[in-house]
């Protein structure tokens, strides 16, 4: 028996940007002295994302120069509170996992 995926979006909160973006990566690779990848400062962050040519996405690489450390996604609209939701497999478990930067008729 195949563990099947809801069709159904669950909304689990909601995450407030000021930026105009988020990061999606584990924290253990960016945060504490024993990360792989930290920036001290918020600037040092913004340089690597080089604002000259703001991209709507941005893979970040290991210090190794291998995919994983993160990825940056700009927000539909810039800063705001959006809603979390997930899918779930038939067991509970999280299959998958989507922010609405944009609602459909928003684009109307």
């Amino acid at each position: 028996m195949t563990d099947q995926t809801s069709s159904y979006w669950e909304q689990v909160g909601e995450v407030g940007v000021d930026a105009g973006l988020i990061w999606l990566g584990d924290p253990c690779y960016i945060i504490g002295k024993e990360a792989d990848h930290r920036w001290d400062a918020w600037s040092d962050f913004c340089n690597d994302m080089d604002q000259d040519n703001w991209p709507d996405t941005k893979q970040f690489n290991f210090r190794m120069g291998h995919a994983g450390l993160g990825v940056t996604v700009s927000t539909g609209y810039g800063d705001g509170l959006y809603p979390v939701e997930v899918k779930r497999t038939s067991k509970g478990r999280i299959a998958e996992v989507r922010i609405v930067f944009i609602e459909e008729e928003d684009e109307d």
